[in-house]
C-alpha cells in the first residue's frame, strides 16, 4: 500500500472511533470539502474549521466508515466505503456503500468529493 492510501486509511480509522481532530489533522488548511449533490447540506466547504463542524457528532450516535476498496490515480485515491449510523432519538439506520475521491498533496488532503454513484466517482478520479 503507498503512503498515500495509508493517510486515507488512517483518517477512516480516526473516523470510525470518534477521533474527528484526528481526521481534520489529515487536511490541508485550504481543504475544499465537497459533500454528495443528495447531501441535506449539499454546499462545498472550504478548510478544516468547516469540516470539523460538519463532521462532528450531529443527530447520528453512532457513525463509522470502512474503507472497502481503494483505487490510486495519481496524487487521487477513491475510496469505496461503507458507512454505518444510528441516530440516537429516532434509532433509524443507515447503512450504504459511498465513494470518497481524496485528492493529495504533500501528505495532505487538499480536496474531498463524496459521490453515491460508482460511475461518478469512477468519472471524477480519472478528472473528467
Amino acid at each position: 500500500m503507498s503512503e498515500m492510501a495509508d493517510i486515507v486509511r488512517g483518517a477512516y480509522e480516526a473516523f470510525s472511533r470518534g477521533e474527528f481532530d484526528a481526521v481534520v489533522d489529515l487536511l490541508h488548511p485550504e481543504v475544499e470539502w465537497v459533500p454528495p449533490s443528495d447531501s441535506v447540506e449539499p454546499h462545498a466547504r472550504r478548510g478544516r474549521d468547516a469540516v470539523r463542524e460538519y463532521l462532528a457528532p450531529n443527530i447520528f450516535e453512532e457513525q463509522t466508515a470502512e474503507p472497502l476498496e481503494l483505487i490510486e490515480r495519481g496524487d487521487r485515491v477513491l475510496v469505496v466505503a461503507r458507512v454505518r449510523a444510528r441516530a440516537g432519538a429516532s434509532g433509524i439506520e443507515i447503512d450504504q456503500v459511498v465513494y470518497h475521491l481524496f485528492t493529495i498533496e504533500n501528505g495532505l488532503a487538499v480536496r474531498f468529493s463524496a459521490h453515491i454513484e460508482r460511475d461518478d466517482a469512477l468519472a471524477a478520479l480519472r478528472g473528467q
